[in-house]
């Protein structure tokens, strides 16, 4: 007899029902553990604890103003630092450095760079623990997040630890600088300090958005002994082995990076959520949340003092696997463990297989049909939902104009995963017709086995997330489809079995939900067919709970999903509008050519806002001509020629030898920019260059330079004398060298009245800033 029909309150209390409801439950608190950082501790807390209400001080100083290496503010940031210190009773000293780094390619990135090196000494040191964060900002953004919190929790953590007995070891603060132009300032730290050698642990507290809990995404080398610590001592951890390896893979670089290419240990630490302020001028105090600044400050006192005690002589070099389960707990284990975890999870696999196969409920051939239907579901759904997110992107006038995210991102995230969640239920509505459920449940699971020996072969440290979700979600499919005796086309309707689905289904929450929804903040609208294809992955797991709640006989699954994410959607939709408090992103550049005495408006929009339009008249404005590195400039019109001095450039060496023009120049800045671009505007090979002192060696560039890349760098912190610059190129006819120099402000005289006060510059390399260039030949 079915359940309904016995009786209005056993059918108020039936298994299904509680299987829902206990999902939802576990849903929600995995999500709100997530997303929740730690209450902010106020200023009367004793010395001895970090108070985010006692740093909020600094960040109000340091992100007064936007602080651009090489700029007025830029200096007053750093002489707030080196104040704060004496008053904390430690010497500090500035490293002065000129850098050029190759990394990123053509234009190559070079500046003089100015660290701040504080160091606490330890009573019997056995190495340096350094805590390190960048001081500059991006251009435009007084970077609260990015990254005035860090050096707000540095300065904080050290106030706190001068308030008890010296640690054992002594400990590094290092603010450094250009880490926005390329980790410039680390790259210095590492080459010429000499403290650079000392340090045996590295952290680095970084942030790319205003708020959310603070994660430990990338480790250095041997991250085994320093995550043991982390799980030990940190009040609340958020930390997998998944990150590292999903950001060495899309390349992302902080200043941890320089000591990882070093081999030494360390930590990296950022918040990611509120992403739509990032490198923004809405970077501010009043956008930054607190708990995030505490959360960072917890994490930074707790491992300085754990670390400042430890012998680090003598430390292990082994790497481990690591991941949250519930709440602040994390669980490690050797990453040589990992081939034996895939094959007992293989194991387990082959056992379940063979009970169902004898139970009549599946069969080879099905089950790897279910495997091609589910490898179908999931590009489905990535590309309906990715699909949704691009017509988005280019149909609403909010999202249209913001660069990554809208400022309500959070609706968005909710909208299309529970309709990346209803696309699956369809999907696997469809499935159900030819496939019974068990084989459809472990064709999924022979999915998640793949990518379980995939991960364990390539990817190691992220094989936990695929081995513990599927060995539960193994053992629920046995225990309630199987051993319960129910015939293969009824999932079991008992409280037993549903008992089992739910004890099942803690790990698949703890473990597998977090994917999604740590790639919905850290893609953002732009890559949502990644995050929606984890969901849809994630819903495998959950096939026999689908199963139970009648997603495989009609539509109601589907629809219980699609209803509230359309509504999330369009209410998502009705709610983004911009405010001064969220103002809208809005580009607008003043570019000179001196030599042609002709200037030019830019802007990188694809849609122009009214204050913005003015600039550009007319329906058509002309076709860029006009390049600005790194970005792709949409627009330009012609503008009034202001009275502003070009770059300088004099030879002060010329000479020709076997072929090879060796010249020897000084560039500079007539009007004091800060930033200088330097190129080799004719088709000349470069063999050879050095730059303020600095070699690069242009040998193994081989053939001719392309047409579409032409030789130059770029140079942040420009001194006022400017720098000397030397090349070795093929005497193969005149040579012409462009320097074009940028000052991060629009001239005033020029503007047609101020910004209305809900728009804002971006993007941060272009808006708002005045170029002046000038060609050289000889």
């Amino acid at each position: 007899m079915p359940v309904n029909d016995k009786g209005p309150l056993r059918a108020l209390l039936s298994p299904r029902l509680a299987v829902a409801l206990a999902l939802l439950a576990l849903l929600a608190l995995r999500i709100a553990q997530l997303g929740r950082p730690p209450a902010v501790v106020p200023a009367s807390a004793p010395p001895g604890v970090f108070s985010a209400e006692r740093a909020r001080e600094h960040i109000a100083r340091i992100a007064a103003e936007p602080r651009p290496t090489g700029t007025a503010a830029h200096r007053r940031a750093r002489e707030y630092l080196l104040a704060r210190l004496a008053e904390l009773g430690v010497r500090a000293e500035v490293q002065s450095a000129s850098v050029l780094s190759r990394q990123w390619g053509l234009p190559y990135d070079a500046a003089h760079v100015e660290n701040v090196v504080a160091r606490l000494p330890g009573a019997d040191s056995t190495g340096v623990v350094a805590l390190v964060a960048h001081y500059d900002s991006v251009p435009g953004s007084p970077g609260a997040g990015d990254d005035g919190s860090g050096v707000a929790a540095l300065l904080e953590t050290l106030r706190a630890l001068r308030s008890g007995a010296p640690l054992r070891n002594d400990v590094l603060f290092l603010f450094t600088d250009a880490e926005e132009g390329g980790i410039l300032g680390g790259k210095a730290f590492m080459a010429e300090h000499p403290l650079a050698g000392e340090v045996r642990i590295a952290l680095n507290f970084d942030a790319r958005g205003a708020g959310g809990v603070v994660a430990m995404f990338d480790t250095g080398p041997g991250d085994a002994w320093p995550v043991r610590e982390l799980a030990r001592v940190a009040p609340y951890p958020v930390a997998s082995s998944l990150f590292p390896e999903v950001a060495r893979r899309m390349g992302h670089s902080t200043d941890l990076s320089v000591f990882k290419r070093a081999g030494i240990p360390g930590l990296n630490f950022a918040f990611s959520d509120a992403a739509a302020h990032y490198h923004a001028p809405s970077d501010t105090l009043s956008n930054l949340d607190l708990r995030s600044v505490q959360h960072a400050g917890d994490q930074a006192l707790s491992l300085a003092r754990r670390f400042g005690e430890l012998d680090l002589a003598q430390r292990d070099r082994e790497d481990a696997v690591y991941f949250n389960t519930w709440g602040a707990h994390m669980l490690t284990h050797p990453i040589g463990w990992v081939p034996w975890i895939a094959a007992l999870v293989g194991g387990l696999f082959a056992g379940v297989v063979a009970l169902a196969r004898r139970r009549g409920a599946a069969s080879l051939g099905h089950i790897s049909s279910g495997l091609l239907a589910f490898l179908a579901l999931l590009t489905g759904v990535a590309a309906a939902v990715g699909g949704l997110a691009w017509v988005l992107r280019r149909a609403h006038p909010v999202l249209r104009v913001m660069p990554f995210e809208p400022y309500n991102a959070p609706a968005y995230r909710l909208a299309l995963a529970l309709l990346a969640l209803a696309a699956s239920a369809a999907g696997y509505r469809l499935v159900r017709r030819r496939l019974g459920a068990c084989d459809a449940a472990l064709g999924a699971l022979l999915v998640w086995l793949l990518l379980l020996v995939a991960a364990s072969l390539f990817m190691p440290g992220a094989s936990f997330y695929f081995a513990w979700p599927l060995a539960f979600a193994l053992l629920g499919v046995a225990a309630a489809a199987i051993r319960g005796g129910e015939a293969p086309s009824t999932w079991p309707p008992t409280w037993t079995s549903a008992a089992l689905l739910v004890a099942a289904a803690v790990p698949a929450v703890a473990l597998a939900v977090p994917g999604p929804y740590l790639l919905f903040v850290a893609l953002g609208l732009p890559m949502a067919a990644a995050p929606a294809l984890a969901v849809a992955l994630v819903f495998g797991l959950f096939l026999p709970h689908a199963e139970l709640l009648g997603g495989g006989r009609s539509r109601r699954l589907a629809l219980a999903f699609g209803l509230p994410g359309t509504l999330a959607l369009a209410v998502a939709c009705a709610t983004g509008g911009f405010t001064e408090a969220r103002p809208r992103p809005a580009s607008l550049a003043y570019a000179l050519d001196a030599a042609a005495g002709r200037a030019h408006w830019l802007s990188a929009d694809r849609d122009l806002d009214p204050w913005t339009a003015a600039y550009f008249p007319g329906e058509h404005a002309q076709a860029p001509s006009i390049e600005v590195p790194f970005v792709r400039v949409t627009r330009q019109s012609e503008a009034p020629v202001a009275a502003l001095p070009p770059p300088s450039l004099t030879v002060l060496g010329d000479a020709v030898r076997g072929g090879v023009r060796s010249l020897r120049l000084r560039i500079a800045s007539s009007r004091g920019a800060p930033w200088l671009l330097a190129e080799v505007a004719s088709p000349t090979r470069v063999l050879g260059a050095e730059v303020d002192g600095r070699r690069v060696d242009e040998s193994f560039r081989g053939a001719q330079v392309k047409d579409d890349v032409r030789w130059g760098f770029t140079y942040m912190g420009l001194p006022p004398r400017g720098i000397e610059w030397s090349l070795e190129v093929e005497d193969s006819g005149p040579i012409e060298i462009r320097l074009m120099d940028q000052t991060y402000e629009l001239p005033r005289e020029l503007l047609r009245g101020p910004r209305p006060g809900d728009i804002m510059g971006g993007p941060y390399r272009l808006a708002d800033s005045t170029f002046v260039s000038r060609s050289f030949s000889f």
